[in-house]
């Protein structure tokens, strides 16, 4: 028997061994479960005093103040979340075509996140990486990836794998055209690589935006500070499935990309529907203790993964461990990053439609900062946010990604 620190056993819920996945899950979340009556508490306080805050402030919904934070506006988000509820078939088409390629009749919750049983076990030395994603820059953009490999030829990525680093990665914008700091643990696998693409996104971001701004007009808003990360995602994957290679190859670039969309846009939804569930319990009078709280959330769950999915009675209290719902003066943190994704997804299938056409079009909008509010940005493309048309682009795309994905099996 041995105790794991629980960032360390996190990341077992990525190991290959199907057993230790599933043991991993059972642990955490059945440890979480034991404080339910903590964490309900506080999720009670929090929604409580949030909703007191809108009647003081007669705001018309619990919403209203996220719109404020990230500069959007009521029928923008709705179109979006509309979109994502009348695709849910399209994800859980993924996740059974995911666990076909794994030898599964149904994953399970601990297999969402696995890593394909086919992959080839790869590894990239710093070299590669550096020359496969500055390459996907510059066939972007060549002033871009002349950025974007400044970053390596000045050390702007601290990238070395030592104790006592912190897990993840972060990218720190320095103003003035200064470039971007990168923190990162880089191990050589694939995850790293787009990892490491995602990261420079925002130094791309940054090189653009502070030579565009001043300080005080770069406060970006969540919806749009993950644009140049996520579209460089893109342009990484475009340019390992350009590479020859078998499918097994191309399968596991397009399960990253497909994995990576689940979480960010399909799961995250998931969370925007419980927590709206939640204030509407709060204000019926309802009293949100665990297993109400629990109950809430698999009302959720079920209504966007359907029977895709098999989950461990344990997962019920996976919402004790999101720290976004606590956060007392952030409320609905979760939509920008469902907003992300499909909004980049969009724009990268007009960048497959106009070519080099479009690159100006990016650099405008990444150089804009905060000067301009997300639905103003997407009218200078030609994209009226407020439409759920626009936002079926976005699943378009995505579409497109799972039908390649189906043609490797």
């Amino acid at each position: 028997m041995k105790t794991l620190p629980y960032g360390e056993i996190v990341g077992l819920y990525e190991h290959p061994d199907r057993d230790i996945r599933k043991r991993a899950h059972e642990i955490v979340y059945k440890e979480l479960g034991k404080d339910h009556i903590l964490w309900a508490s506080a999720m009670r306080s929090v929604f409580s005093d949030h909703l007191s805050m809108c009647k003081m402030r007669k705001w018309p919904s619990p919403m209203t103040q996220s719109f404020i934070s990230n500069d959007v506006d009521e029928e923008t988000i709705v179109a979006l979340l509309n979109t994502m509820e009348k695709n849910v078939g399209v994800f859980r088409d993924y996740l059974k075509l995911k666990a076909k390629v794994m030898g599964l009749e149904k994953l399970g919750n601990w297999d969402i996140e696995a890593p394909l049983p086919s992959s080839p076990d790869k590894k990239f030395s710093w070299e590669e990486a550096r020359e496969i994603i500055v390459g996907a820059y510059t066939d972007f953009d060549p002033e871009v990836g002349q950025w974007m490999d400044e970053m390596y030829e000045r050390r702007h990525i601290d990238a070395t794998v030592r104790d006592g680093k912190r897990s993840g990665a972060f990218c720190a914008t320095w103003h003035a055209g200064k470039s971007a700091y990168i923190l990162q643990s880089f191990n050589g696998i694939m995850g790293d690589l787009f990892t490491q693409a995602h990261e420079l996104g925002h130094a791309m971001h940054a090189y653009l935006g502070t030579r565009a701004q001043k300080p005080h007009n770069y406060e970006i808003g969540s919806c749009v500070a993950e644009t140049g990360s996520i579209f460089g995602e893109l342009l990484l994957a475009e340019k390992l499935l350009s590479k020859e290679g078998s499918k097994e190859e191309k399968r596991a670039v397009l399960a990253a990309i497909l994995d990576g969309f689940g979480g960010a846009g399909y799961q995250v939804t998931t969370r925007v529907w419980f927590e709206t569930m939640l204030y509407e319990a709060v204000q019926k009078g309802k009293f949100l203790d665990g297993e109400k709280i629990s109950e809430l959330w698999l009302k959720a769950r079920e209504k966007m993964y359907g029977d895709a999915v098999e989950w461990l009675p344990e997962m019920k209290w996976w919402w004790t461990m999101k720290l976004h719902f606590y956060m007392a003066n952030y409320r609905y943190y979760n939509y920008p990053y469902v907003y992300a994704q499909l909004f980049v997804y969009a724009m990268y299938r007009l960048y497959k439609e106009q070519g080099k056409e479009f690159v100006p079009k990016l650099k405008a909008l990444l150089s804009a900062g905060s000067s301009r509010s997300p639905r103003d940005l997407a009218s200078d493309i030609g994209f009226d946010v407020t439409t759920q048309e626009f936002w079926q682009k976005g699943i378009d795309q995505f579409s497109e990604f799972v039908k390649m994905f189906e043609k490797t099996l």
